[in-house]
């Protein structure tokens, strides 16, 4: 092949591959317009990630039946079909979530409670179960935290979200311990119908490091209610 004939290949191998380029430039351009739709967008590619059934991420629960395992995979699938036709539909990424978490997907059931969180940001309930997830199976703390604290944004009463920070503050996320006591105090003024209880994780908080502080407490908690007193001071004899 002679040298003028590989410069004409090379040139015409240019110009191809520059009409490529400023072609796939317009169809994005386009698409972006909202004209034409060629590319999936990065809300559609994290959908169908989170849509993905793979068994073997599945583990049955202790005491479920081979039947009963069987039927929670088909659902899944029952619910899948109805979120491919209506992406928005809540309650059933809910239950797809649900399902996932029942089966040990804890990722998965995480994947799934993000997007109807995106859908649904004003249903505590959806960043509680996500608090849980990523708290007690995925061990991703901040996250947890996060999540439960938009949940008191919405519900400054709700005890379970209260509960979980504790947990996280107490036992997970000591670096944050420091957190623990303002956030008791702060469920005692707002959810005012588990006070002793609260009074009571304070005291045992305090008993082993302020014994001070858990006096203190455990004089509260013996005016709501003595017999959760008396029980914690069988725990904590040094207390009396």
């Amino acid at each position: 092949m002679s040298t003028g004939i590989k410069k004409q290949i090379i040139i015409v191998g240019l110009i191809v591959a520059v009409l490529a380029v400023a072609g796939l430039g317009l169809l994005y351009y386009y698409q972006k317009q909202g004209l034409i739709k060629v590319f999936p967008t990065v809300q559609e590619k994290t959908q169908a990630q989170a849509l993905i059934i793979d068994r073997s991420k599945f583990k049955a629960p202790t005491g479920t039946s081979a039947e009963d395992f069987e039927k929670r995979i088909a659902e899944l699938e029952t619910y899948k079909g109805k979120i491919l036709k209506d992406s928005k539909d809540l309650t059933s990424w809910l239950y797809f979530a649900a399902i996932k978490s029942f089966l040990n997907d804890h990722q998965g059931a995480a994947d799934a409670w993000e997007i109807a969180y995106q859908i649904q940001p004003a249903d505590f309930r959806i960043s509680q179960n996500l608090g849980n997830v990523y708290q007690y199976f995925l061990k991703d703390y901040i996250k947890s935290e996060s999540n439960y604290l938009k949940v008191l944004a919405l519900r400054p009463d709700f005890t379970l979200a209260y509960e979980g920070l504790m947990d996280l503050y107490r036992y997970n996320m000591k670096e944050n311990s420091v957190k623990y006591e303002p956030l008791v105090l702060q469920a005692i003024a707002e959810d005012k119908a588990n006070a002793a209880e609260y009074y009571g994780n304070l005291v045992e908080f305090f008993a082993e490091t302020d014994q001070v502080k858990a006096k203190t407490y455990l004089a509260e908690v013996r005016k709501l209610k003595p017999a959760n007193a008396e029980s914690l001071l069988t725990d904590y004899p040094a207390l009396k």
